[in-house]
């Protein structure tokens, strides 16, 4: 089901994210929210990261493995977040390093959906940016277009939600954020972590907008490359406000924008892939001719 009749799905399960909010339906609320199920991926938010930077360009040292988040016109660090997770979705995206003159982009994007079920139309007019499955990528070779491109792309694992925290500017002053809407992107090594936590709230069914995660990092060595990874624990339990509501309504229509503009992105990847097939097939009938 792609093109408009799945941006109309796509809609309508974010409006009952919002309608289900204001129930005691937990079994529903945990599906709705991408909380649901086990797990077998720029709107102006603030977006939580790992920081791998050792100092700034003026000289201030950073300490690799912290969180670090752009806030209020500047990055801020802490070695431990509170981190309440309002909405889950998942994304496919691939990075390109080469795009906008070397800066690095984004060469594809798919739609966000709080499941992994059915497809994930993407900015190239295909699905989940060309990802296979397990069991399609084993059937090519190592060297196969195709496989090194599955390779290549990313599931991200989206988190809408709040974050608290006692934070630091570069230079030490201290900066203390509590319950500020943020997005955060949990991807390879981060993935799991995080999606294990989640599906842990729901075999206790423990709603994940009622909890309040502590988000520390976890340092891991493979050969040569160092990395960390989320540490996520249980804090708290809090109630779900008239704020968070709303909060969840923005957040809904975050997603319907961001899957509008890739579904533009389908539709054009598209009809620009079909031009060309029509372009193929009156050069073939014209060669068949010519013979």
């Amino acid at each position: 089901m792609l093109g408009t009749e799945l941006v109309e799905a796509l809609d309508n399960d974010l409006n009952s994210i919002v309608a289900v909010m204001s129930s005691d339906n937990v079994e529903e609320m945990m599906k709705l929210t991408g909380q649901g199920g086990a797990v077998t991926e720029k709107v102006g938010l603030p977006r939580l990261n790992i920081n791998y930077d050792q100092e700034t360009d003026d000289g201030h040292n950073l300490t690799r493995g912290d969180w670090k988040m752009f806030l209020d016109g500047q990055f801020i660090y802490a070695k431990e977040v509170k981190l309440r997770a309002l909405l889950r979705t998942y994304e496919y995206s691939v990075w390109d390093s080469e795009a906008n003159e070397g800066k690095g982009g984004f060469s594809c994007k798919s739609v966000q959906k709080t499941s992994f079920g059915g497809e994930f139309p993407d900015t190239q007019g295909g699905n989940k940016c060309g990802r296979l499955s397990r069991d399609e990528e084993e059937a090519l070779d190592k060297d196969d277009a195709r496989y090194l491109n599955s390779r290549a792309v990313v599931c991200n694992q989206v988190i809408y939600g709040r974050i608290s925290g006692s934070f630091h500017t570069p230079d030490g002053t201290p900066v203390e954020v509590v319950d500020e809407p943020v997005i955060a992107y949990f991807k390879r090594s981060g993935f799991r972590p995080i999606a294990d936590f989640i599906q842990s709230l729901t075999k206790q069914n423990k709603l994940m907008a009622q909890t309040n995660i502590l988000l520390r990092t976890s340092r891991q060595k493979k050969g040569s490359v160092t990395f960390w990874t989320p540490l996520p624990t249980f804090d708290s339990t809090v109630a779900i406000t008239d704020n968070d509501k709303e909060l969840l309504g923005t957040f809904a229509e975050t997603v319907k924008a961001h899957n509008e503009n890739v579904m533009n992105g389908y539709r054009e990847a598209s009809k620009l892939m079909s031009d060309d097939s029509d372009i193929d097939l009156a050069a073939d009938f014209k060669d068949a001719n010519a013979a």
